[in-house]
């Protein structure tokens, strides 16, 4: 096992050795210092805060790893379509080369490509035609921006809790019921972006694969943050060169090889076996992974005697155009939310601030 994964299994609760673990608690010390000193600048005014003459909305989680961030902002973003509103998305770029305030997609269509815009912000321009995609490290300069050239009436911060330089009107925090807020440590000796106590910002709480149980439901409890569950509702399945689509049926009894290169790819691999098919092989690379040549040629290996190779959306944007021997299909997925609890909760906490 690399370095890297032996942290990120030490991370998420597995157990490390007494060096190792030590010299991850320093660090964690160390920097949940500087994330203290950072929020409490900016809460007592020490840092200045901005406010955009629009409605803001944050999305973002407390912890590292996949939360369904990306899904969710699209489903926000076609919840106020659907109101008749004017929506810009706003993300940081990560993984892109774009500097300063760029435009990935205005209400014409796409101006980037995932290298220039980064991974997530190009699934979003896609997944949104007519919906204008910014990307800039600084949230407060590409608000304004949105502001001035599209006029939204709602802007949707990606990935974003912890921007608090931007001021916003919802703030959605994001969290996963099986993994919680991990071990409880900050980074690196954990997988928490900063104290739980960060939850007293939250104004509504979205909790990815059921209702929250233990620690994670006392803490929503005593910070009275309203939550609901969600889970991810698979939409189509098509072929990341092509674009060509195969029913989701067609995936039963099948022997699939799932490639996957995101924070929870048993997740992934759960949602293929739900679908009917046996997951033959799984290859499995880390979080926000850049796909190389012998990545390309490991994947042609695993295919041979399976029926189909299956990745996820994000990781079909990476492999798509690498020269491969064998076709790969992308499982595209939708947020999925029970109607009555969206109407009865989320819905009115969206359009009060309108």
């Amino acid at each position: 096992m690399s370095i890297a994964r032996k942290i990120e299994a030490g991370m998420r609760g597995e157990r490390l050795g007494f060096g190792p673990r030590a010299l991850l608690y320093a660090a964690s010390v160390a920097y949940g210092l500087g994330v203290r000193a950072r929020l409490f600048s900016y809460r007592s005014g020490i840092f200045p805060t901005h406010r955009i003459p629009a409605k803001v909305v944050s999305v973002g989680n407390l912890t590292v790893g996949g939360t369904g961030k990306t899904p969710v902002t699209i489903f926000l973003a076609e919840f106020f379509r659907r109101d008749g509103k004017r929506v810009a998305v706003l993300s940081r770029g990560y993984g892109g080369s774009a500097k300063g305030v760029s435009v990935v997609s205005d209400t014409e269509g796409l101006l980037m490509g995932p290298a220039e815009a980064g991974v997530e912000p190009y699934l979003m321009a896609t997944r949104l035609p007519g919906v204008p995609v910014v990307v800039s490290p600084d949230r407060v300069k590409a608000g304004l921006f949105a502001l001035k050239r599209f006029s939204p009436h709602v802007i949707i911060l990606d990935d974003a809790f912890q921007h608090v330089r931007l001021e916003r009107d919802i703030n959605i925090v994001l969290m996963d019921s099986k993994e919680g807020f991990g071990n409880g440590y900050l980074l690196p000796r954990g997988v928490l972006r900063e104290p739980v106590s960060g939850l007293k910002r939250a104004d509504f709480a979205l909790v990815k694969g059921g209702k929250p149980e233990g620690r994670t439901l006392d803490l929503l409890r005593e910070h009275s943050v309203p939550y609901i569950a969600f889970s991810y509702r698979p939409d189509s399945l098509y072929d990341i060169d092509s674009g060509r689509e195969l029913p989701l049926g067609s995936l039963q009894g099948q022997k699939v090889v799932a490639v996957s290169g995101i924070a929870s790819p048993a997740s992934f691999n759960e949602s293929l076996e739900e679908l009917g098919c046996t997951v033959y092989s799984s290859l499995e690379f880390p979080d926000h992974h850049s796909y190389t040549d012998a990545d390309s040629s490991a994947i042609a290996g695993r295919a041979r005697g399976a029926d189909l190779v299956v990745t996820t959306e994000k990781d079909g944007v990476k492999l798509r155009g690498m020269e491969r021997r064998t076709p790969v299909f992308a499982l595209r997925v939708r947020v999925d939310i029970e109607k009555s609890l969206l109407d009865s909760s989320l819905a009115p906490v969206l359009r009060g601030v309108l």
